[in-house]
């Protein structure tokens, strides 16, 4: 499982480039720190550890595009993932100890999500098996270099989103039902794909849970998840059928209770464009926000009552991030802004010099 030489010399120059940064990265962590992907203008990406008063406190080009972020549960360090059908990952410290560069075995690739055990050994990645058509979790060592040690079935198709609930050894995954390839053009199933919440015990790979959604709804891929308070699963979708059909796109689970998808009102709704791009969960584990960029909204929604709250618009914004502040969240735009806002309206925005990818998370 070796990374092309391209990757090899973005690690080294990377972290030679950041081994200067403890003193600023010192002042810096006195705000919020958040991490997400990017792009500049020349088309390079990028992984970036910043906060919104002293910008970059550590970034590290990548050798392609990269997705969503996952920290490790003691906050020492965060790994990024090749955005699919990407197969390198990267681990980047908080401090200025080089990056630890992975990748994907040579028949598999990334989703572009993952999450850590409990303890913070292991991470798992969600991952496309393409010539085994199904979806599966990649379990790898991140005390040894992020080595490959293992995977088990995501009991479904194109898993996605992947989240840990509270109990530790719980694993809930987004399985957005749609068969892909590297090798074709193309989702190749769309007439009778089969999304899933699923829920799996992380030290058996056992299949506790599975939820589907109606017939009628089965061409709504589940693409990403929140975890709120009392391990209530908030999900994010994407509608594969009709253009002008305009269904309902989030999604609410407790485990052992039905799974209910609720509309947004009438004109939000259509304005969502059947699609879904981010969910991220308050400080408070009691307000979620969904981000809709083709239709440059924010919606916000009360976990409890599974209430439509109000909406924010901003061009192509998707990444979302919890800030320190109930109900509040950073909104990232592939057009450059930094935005704060809560249901309420904005608090903040900035622009920059990057075109931000779909997911943000808060660093500390």
């Amino acid at each position: 499982m070796e990374i092309d030489r391209r990757a090899l010399l973005i690690a080294l120059a990377g972290g030679a480039a950041t081994l200067a940064l403890p003193g600023k990265a010192a002042a810096a962590f006195e705000a919020e720190c958040f991490a997400a992907a990017r792009r500049d203008d020349r088309g390079t990406y990028s992984a970036a550890l910043f906060n919104l008063e002293r910008g970059d406190v550590r970034a590290i080009e990548l050798p392609g595009r990269g997705h969503d972020i996952a920290l490790k549960p003691d906050g020492s360090e965060w790994v990024t993932f090749a955005r699919r059908p990407g197969r390198f990952g990267v681990a980047i410290p908080l401090d200025s100890r080089p990056p630890v560069w992975f990748a994907s075995k040579p028949d598999r690739h990334f989703f572009g999500h993952g999450a850590f055990s409990a303890d913070g050994r292991l991470l798992y990645a969600t991952e496309n098996d393409y010539a085994g058509g199904r979806g599966v979790i990649g379990v790898r060592d991140a005390t040894d270099g992020y080595r490959q040690i293992g995977e088990f079935p995501a009991h479904g198709m194109e898993p996605h989103d992947i989240q840990l609930l509270s109990d530790g050894r719980t694993l809930v995954i987004a399985n957005g039902g749609i068969r892909t390839s590297p090798d074709s053009e193309g989702e190749l199933n769309i007439p009778d794909m089969q999304p899933s919440l699923v829920y799996v015990d992380v030290e058996t790979g056992d299949l506790l849970e599975e939820q589907r959604l109606p017939h009628e709804l089965h061409q709504l891929s589940i693409r990403h998840l929140a975890i709120a308070s009392g391990d209530t699963v908030v999900f994010g979708c994407q509608y594969r059928g009709p253009e002008e059909d305009a269904p309902p796109l989030i999604g609410f689970h407790r485990r052992g209770e039905p799974l209910v998808v609720v509309p947004a009102p009438d004109e939000t709704q259509i304005g969502l464009k059947n699609y879904i791009g981010s969910v991220a969960g308050d400080a408070s584990g009691t307000i979620v926000a969904a981000s809709a960029p083709k239709g440059g909204l924010i919606t916000y929604w009360d976990v409890a009552s599974r209430r439509y709250l109000g909406v924010s618009d901003l061009d192509d914004g998707c990444g979302l991030a919890p800030t320190h502040r109930s109900a509040t969240f950073l909104l990232t735009s592939g057009e450059g802004w930094l935005v704060t806002a809560d249901a309420g309206g904005e608090s903040g925005r900035q622009s920059s010099n990057y075109s931000w990818d779909n997911h943000a998370i808060l660093v500390r």
